[in-house]
């Protein structure tokens, strides 16, 4: 039996009718609610002519506009139109933002490299200082120590004349300012070679200044022993000057009026006083021990000669009072004899020393970098 075809269902026959009247799909939009509902559309905004040209021509610039000749193989690409199409671009806030980091990064960039000038100036520089200060203090150990040998001379001299016995008064006066040269000179030299160095900052190489330290040393070393000679020579000073004027009297008669017994009375007196002021005040010194131990022995004596000398002059005892005045003698020229010897002594100890502290100055400064 042969199969028939089925028909195909008319239009409107598929179904389709119930579904919507059930309710199972949507009715299609009649043409009143499709016309309601292109009213309620808003119309686009109009396209600014500028604006259109700046997009097609920027389009057409990048992708190009492919039209087909007769064979449709050819790509003719479309020129760009005339015209700035960013003229009227503006930055948006990323892109300020961006602007504004990539300013800070100058600004830091500019701060490394300033820092770096600093630090490579400092390095450069900071050493140049250092030697700089080096040889500055180089140069004054140079001029203090120079003016040190050039004053030993003088001061040999001094010496000569303080421990010559025939030298006068006045020419024993005249070496003060010699002593108090070489006391300067000295006191220069050690002032300097205990200074501290000067600090650097941590890191700076002190070598130039580290190298001054041996002259320093030395310079220690030079200036107290000229300390020393200057304090000789000024403890042979105080002794050869104070001596003659111990025991300083009047003529002493070995005979006298009652007057003349009085008026010695007075002048022995404060000859006792300024005798015994003057031995107190000798500086304790070695080498003058014996002269200042027989002075105070004298002095201690003087007080009871003068009272047996003017009791022998009022009783007119000739003999008493010419013993008594040749003892007083005798007890002067004991500490006279005294001193001669010790100032040979400081002689043969002192003028040694000053030629070799010559030498040594001298080469403390030949030494100094």
């Amino acid at each position: 039996m042969a199969r028939k075809e089925q028909e195909p269902l008319l239009p409107g026959n598929d179904g389709r009718w119930f579904l919507e009247v059930a309710g199972i799909v949507d009715e299609p939009p009649t043409p009143t609610s499709t016309y309601t509902e292109l009213e309620q559309l808003e119309a686009p905004a109009p396209v600014v002519e500028s604006e259109s040209a700046a997009a097609t021509a920027t389009t057409a610039a990048v992708s190009g506009s492919l039209a087909e000749d007769a064979d449709g193989d050819e790509f003719v690409p479309v020129t760009a139109q005339d015209g700035d199409a960013l003229s009227d671009w503006e930055p948006d806030p990323a892109s300020s933002r961006l602007g504004r980091h990539s300013y800070g990064r100058w600004i830091a960039a500019g701060a490394v490299v300033a820092v770096l000038a600093v630090v490579g100036w400092l390095i450069y520089s900071l050493p140049n200082n250092v030697q700089q200060e080096a040889d500055d203090l180089a140069a004054s150990y140079r001029t203090s120590l120079t003016a040190l040998r050039n004053e030993l001379p003088t001061t040999q001299t001094a010496l000569q004349v303080l421990t010559d016995p025939a030298s006068s008064p006045e020419e024993v006066s005249a070496v003060i300012p010699a002593i108090g040269d070489i006391n300067t000179r000295a006191t220069v030299v050690v002032g300097q070679a205990t200074t501290p160095l000067p600090s650097t900052l941590p890191l700076v190489p002190t070598t130039p200044l580290d190298d001054l330290e041996p002259t320093r040393s030395a310079m220690l070393i030079v200036g107290a022993e000229a300390e020393g000679i200057s304090g000789r020579l000024a403890t042979t000073f105080a002794y050869r000057s104070t001596v003659p004027m111990l025991f300083a009297t009047p003529q002493l008669p070995v005979q006298a009026d009652s007057a003349t017994v009085d008026q010695l009375s007075v002048d022995l007196a404060e000859s006792l006083a300024t005798t015994a002021r003057l031995i107190s005040e000798l500086p304790p010194d070695p080498t003058f021990a014996t002269t200042r131990d027989l002075a105070t022995a004298a002095s201690d004596r003087y007080a009871t000669w003068q009272l047996e000398y003017l009791d022998a002059l009022r009783e007119g005892d000739t003999t008493r009072a010419t013993a008594l005045v040749t003892e007083l003698g005798v007890a002067k020229s004991s500490i006279e004899r005294e001193l001669d010897r010790a100032l040979a002594t400081v002689r043969s100890e002192v003028d040694p020393k000053i030629i070799d502290l010559a030498t040594e100055t001298e080469a403390v400064v030949a030494a100094i970098p």
